[in-house]
């Protein structure tokens, strides 16, 4: 039974992974329901800060399934979704197994939306298996309320065989983690092609820029170095988001004290542009810091990156004279296909970056 409760975690964790960074400053979390015969009835997943919950989700689509009743598919606000359910779906989940990447949040909450762990507790699933613990202060607590209202509960991190699900799942949290232990949490992007060449414009698919305009929306800051600037001349906004569009605040590390203001990007309505000259300058900023650029940047941030993000094109270019080269070693967290390309979520142990390269033609 033990390696079931694996494979339905991992499709959680799969899931979960989709809105990597599109939720924060909240987790991304997933959550699956299993009817009484081993069927999936739903899988569902956090969206975005101050909408539903995963597990909401879960049980909101789960409901209908069991009920054959759809009007509760037509509501989309958190508090209307738990008030629906308590209404009428008790005990239609007293035979249901619940899987959860994240412990949910506990009666104590306060926040935009209600306590998972309260509903949870009125409907009286048969079971929950959770994935992680929530390190949030004002939100742990709800695997043991579910524990105390007599819910049978599965703690991946008290289960032997459970661990290396307990171990993606805390990947899978690591950028809520820095924000909520640290105060920030830093991301470093860059696209490439397969044989490392990052130059000739624009690398990944439309898909994908799609996307990186969605962690856009979400970023505090977007830090750029000066040299990339000068080279690109960017607009670094958000006109190609899904979510709803909002520019970051943008941070320029250069050394050059008169930075030109000519740049696109400057005039972006509804967003400040720093000029920063120190790595001192860099360690102050705080939220969700966004970075994009090539090696010597990520060689000066390095000591500062919580999580790197390559994104791999399958195409070559033969005349490139650009590449990005290093010698390090990683951790993969976790690989997608978006599109065409080739999402990978990688945690440092150890970067080196070599200086781009120039060749000879």
């Amino acid at each position: 039974m033990m390696l079931t409760h694996a494979f339905y975690l991992d499709l959680c964790l799969q899931c979960a992974w989709k809105e990597q960074l599109k939720t924060l400053p909240n987790p991304a979390v997933a959550a699956l329901v299993l009817d009484k015969n081993g069927m999936i009835l739903s899988l569902e997943s956090h969206k975005e800060c101050g909408k539903p919950h995963a597990e909401v989700l879960a049980l909101q689509k789960a409901y209908a399934a069991l009920s054959g009743n759809n009007a509760i598919l037509s509501l989309k606000d958190s508090e209307a979704i738990h008030s629906y359910l308590l209404k009428n779906a008790i005990p239609t989940f007293k035979d249901i197994t619940l899987y959860v990447t994240l412990e949910p949040c506990s009666s104590n909450k306060k926040g935009k939306t209600p306590s998972c762990a309260a509903l949870l507790k009125a409907l009286k699933p048969k079971c929950v298996v959770i994935g992680a613990q929530d390190c949030n202060e004002s939100a742990k607590g709800g695997a043991q309320e579910l524990l105390d209202s007599g819910i049978i509960v599965l703690k991946a991190w008290e289960v032997e065989s459970l661990q290396e699900c307990h171990q993606k799942a805390k990947a899978l949290l690591l950028p809520f983690r820095a924000l909520q232990t640290q105060g920030k949490f830093m991301l470093f992007k860059y696209a490439s092609r397969l044989d490392g060449s990052i130059d000739g414009g624009q690398i990944s698919t439309k898909g994908a820029q799609s996307l990186m305009h969605d962690y856009r929306t979400k970023a505090d800051v977007l830090l750029i170095s000066g040299e990339s600037v000068r080279a690109d001349n960017p607009r670094l906004d958000t006109r190609f988001a899904t979510l709803a569009q909002r520019n970051p605040n943008v941070a320029i590390l250069t050394h050059q004290k008169d930075f030109p203001k000519t740049a696109p990007l400057f005039t972006i309505p509804n967003r400040k542009v720093e000029i920063l000259h120190s790595l001192e300058q860099v360690e102050s900023l705080r939220g969700f810091i966004f970075c994009e650029g090539g090696a010597r940047f990520f060689n000066a941030l390095q000591n500062f990156i919580d999580l790197v993000l390559v994104i791999l094109n399958p195409s070559l270019k033969k005349d490139s004279n650009l590449r990005m080269s290093l010698d390090a070693s990683f951790h993969l967290l976790h690989s997608a296909q978006i599109a065409e390309d080739i999402f990978l979520w990688l945690a440092k142990n150890k970067f080196i970056f070599w200086d781009i390269t120039k060749r000879a033609k």
